[in-house]
């Protein structure tokens, strides 16, 4: 975006604002995000739409709705400010505001082998476990997540719910015929557990690399596009590294505890083999755009022709073994947690 229409576009909305900076933040396949910092301290989240639409299969509107509605309960996110159908910074490329919170979605030095840092990294552990007990405990209903998320009748139905859910968005935006995974639904579907912990407000991709943190504690939610209403199983199989940082029994008995739920280990392997299908649906919703000439960015090339074909070979071969922990153990040793790594996480 360009700075000068930005800040003309902004001091339309919120009066006297000078900018001082503007920073995309990277990597933004999905949306792009444009962290704007005033010369007053203040600034603002400016998320977008890209061309041809995002990565992740859900439409740019929907997350806005997310934001406005969590902003009326306790759950700490950015206040988000407002919804642009049609504004002149982006060409007319859906945006919305939303205030910017000071933090990072980085821990530095988390890793590290130093004196307390096997303490911090319970803290932060414990922390990430009380702020998603707060997530999956809010009476999603009174807040009205109801009249815009589709949620199952009841833990029996959420896996099967959450199945037929991500089976029809395939179906809509797959690029080709990928006969391996249409034979992968299938092991997905003999292989469903029972029923699940019970039915929560999901907030999807969570953990160090996903929220804002500051002083070690969550200050606000980020990135709501994958939201869902199910089984809270589902969001500690995508916690970014969170179960490894203390031993995972003590973490999920201390959130057990908080939250009153009965998580089950079987739908932790579950989820951990579904979301390779899920990521390779969202590969292929980004290469439509680029096949269709609306979003020429080479790594939605790389991602969609390459990585999506990674992705069939994986689910090749885990649906070829013989039990749930048996793929699931494969899977984790193959897709090594990134935020482990210190030149990304900034230790």
């Amino acid at each position: 975006m360009e700075q000068d229409r930005l800040q003309a576009y902004l001091r339309g909305r919120m009066g006297d604002v000078t900018i001082d900076r503007v920073v995309r933040s990277f990597p933004g396949l999905s949306r792009e995000t444009w962290l704007v910092c005033f010369d007053d301290g203040d600034g603002v989240v400016v998320r977008a739409d890209p061309p041809g639409g995002g990565i992740v299969p859900t439409p740019f509107a929907f997350e806005w709705q997310v934001y406005e509605t969590l902003a009326k309960t306790a759950i700490p996110v950015a206040e988000p400010l407002w919804y642009d159908a049609d504004p002149d910074p982006s060409g007319g490329r859906p945006l919305f505001v939303r205030r910017l919170v000071e933090g990072s979605t980085y821990l530095p030095g988390l890793y590290d082998d130093v004196p307390g840092a096997t303490a911090r990294r319970e803290a932060v552990a414990r922390e990430h476990a009380e702020k998603l007990a707060m997530l999956h405990t809010l009476d999603w209903r009174a807040a009205g997540f109801g009249t815009f998320i589709d949620a199952p009748d009841s833990p029996a139905d959420a896996m099967r719910h959450e199945l037929e859910t991500w089976s029809r968005i395939w179906h809509a935006v797959k690029s080709e015929a990928f006969p391996v995974v249409s034979e992968a639904l299938g092991w997905f579907e003999a292989h469903l557990p029972a029923t699940g912990a019970a039915i929560s407000l999901c907030k999807g991709n969570n953990g160090i690399g996903e929220e804002i943190w500051r002083d070690d504690r969550i200050v606000a939610f980020s990135d709501w596009e994958l939201a869902s209403i199910g089984d809270p199983c589902n969001d500690w199989s995508l916690s970014q590294g969170m179960l490894d940082l203390l031993d995972r029994d003590r973490i999920l008995r201390y959130y057990e505890e908080l939250t009153g739920f009965s998580l089950l280990p079987e739908n932790f392997t579950y989820y951990r083999v579904w979301d390779v299908f899920k990521s390779l649906c969202a590969l292929n919703a980004g290469l439509r755009a680029f096949i269709a000439g609306e979003n020429r960015m080479l790594a939605r090339a790389t991602l969609g022709f390459g990585k999506s074909r990674v992705f069939e070979h994986l689910l090749g071969r885990v649906i070829g073994m013989n039990s749930l922990d048996e793929a699931a153990d494969y899977v984790v040793q193959w897709r090594k947690n990134p935020y482990h790594d210190p030149r990304i996480s900034g230790a």
